[in-house]
């Protein structure tokens, strides 16, 4: 799985090789919807924006979406949640993927365009804090020593720092970019506001390029979605570092036992699709048959991504959800062509 934006097709759809790098091809899932009626389906084009770490389960949902319904393309351009927002909010996209919920600003500026929304939770993440592999003295950071690192105005330069035990040799910082939902998780999680990080770390919006430079120097350290870390460990020198749970202060790896049973944290966050009513109202049956073929799916969707499932609550949530959605821009939930399973 890469976050690449330049890898694009023709048509700015990303080559599905560009999310699965990892996955396996195997992982196709039988993902039909329930019919209901005739004709031909859905048709149309449904432009998703936003982030880098919910696009791959996005672009998977839409995928399979036009395999099921030739006459429809999904097209997913990732850039980033803050970036993706700042689309979605003027209403130029009809889904929304999000590493996080959406700002105070940026409900802001929905309102100021008048865009109308709503959004399911799809998705359970891990971020993912990193090092290289020859690296034999990190085995476990606290949740302070992460914000002693990261913090604004930090004065950690080398491992020592940390503990005067660990090498006295620079750290190589490196992390997701200000236009990441991953970053904003990541801030306030760990130093308790949104944007308090220091300013003199590697920033970018690839996560691959963080885990390929973390694999590729033995002092370097960095954090990013579980799901690129899964795809190079295997075959690059990286590995997760155990963090601090602040649940009960036990030390645990990014897993889906730890993540599902809420135990990872604060390091793991549930993951977003936004929804655009005005789109939704427009083509309901386009839009609506999407969301609905995505939630009845998105447990597959998410674990065949290297993410995890939310709760069957959740997915039950999202189709009511849906449901109400659908009667709200004055569509029957019972007439669009891909029905709740």
């Amino acid at each position: 799985m890469t976050d690449e934006t330049s890898e694009t097709s023709g048509t700015g759809k990303r080559s599905r090789r560009s999310f699965l790098a990892g996955a396996g091809a195997t992982s196709v899932v039988a993902v039909a919807g329930c019919m209901s009626g005739g004709g031909d389906g859905p048709s149309g084009t449904i432009d998703a924006s936003g982030s880098n770490t919910v696009a791959p389960i996005t672009d998977w949902a839409g995928e399979n979406f036009e395999n099921e319904y030739p006459d429809v393309l999904v097209d997913v351009a990732p850039e980033g949640t803050g970036a993706g927002f700042q689309e979605f909010c003027r209403g130029n996209s009809a889904v929304q993927s999000a590493s996080r919920e959406i700002t105070d600003d940026e409900v802001g500026l929905c309102e100021e365009n008048d865009v109308e929304y709503g959004f399911l939770e799809v998705g359970l993440d891990g971020l993912s804090v990193v090092k290289n592999s020859e690296n034999d003295w990190v085995d476990e950071i606290t949740l302070d020593e992460l914000r002693q690192v990261w913090e604004f105005e930090s004065d950690v330069e080398t491992w020592s720092d940390v503990r005067s035990e660990w090498p006295d040799e620079d750290i190589q910082l490196h992390a997701r970019d200000d236009a990441s939902g991953t970053f904003d998780y990541f801030t306030e999680a760990i130093n308790g506001e949104m944007g308090n990080i220091r300013d003199d770390y590697s920033a970018t919006s690839q996560t691959n390029e963080i885990m390929n430079a973390v694999a590729g120097n033995e002092h370097g350290f960095g954090w990013g979605g579980l799901g690129y870390l899964r795809d190079i460990e295997d075959d690059e020198p990286i590995e997760a570092v155990p963090v601090e749970s602040d649940e009960d202060g036990e030390f645990y790896l990014p897993e889906q036992e730890n993540i599902e049973e809420g135990l990872y944290s604060p390091l793991a966050r549930p993951l977003f699709a936004y929804i655009n009513l005005a789109s939704l109202e427009e083509e309901p049956d386009l839009i609506g048959s999407f969301a609905r073929f995505y939630v009845n799916n998105q447990h597959e969707f998410a674990r065949d991504e290297g993410f995890y499932a939310t709760t069957d609550e959740a997915q039950a949530e999202n189709h009511d959800k849906i449901d109400e959605w659908l009667e709200q821009v004055g569509a029957d939930p019972d007439e669009i062509t891909v029905q709740r399973e």
